[in-house]
């Protein structure tokens, strides 16, 4: 790892790298503790599974 790195000596400094974005997570519904393992996640609102594709 580059410890001299730092984000400020790129150019156009004022641009991000990256933004996350993290639905509101509803207590309404969740899924059952083995369901939510197979899935990675107890919220039914945050599965998003990628979609395969056979291209490559």
């Amino acid at each position: 790892m580059n410890r001299n790195y730092r984000y400020e000596d790129l150019e156009g400094s004022d641009s991000s790298l990256a933004r996350a974005y993290v639905p509101f997570q509803f207590m309404n519904q969740v899924y059952s503790k083995e369901e939510a393992l197979k899935r990675g996640t107890l919220f039914p609102e945050l599965y998003r599974p990628y979609k395969y594709s056979n291209r490559y």
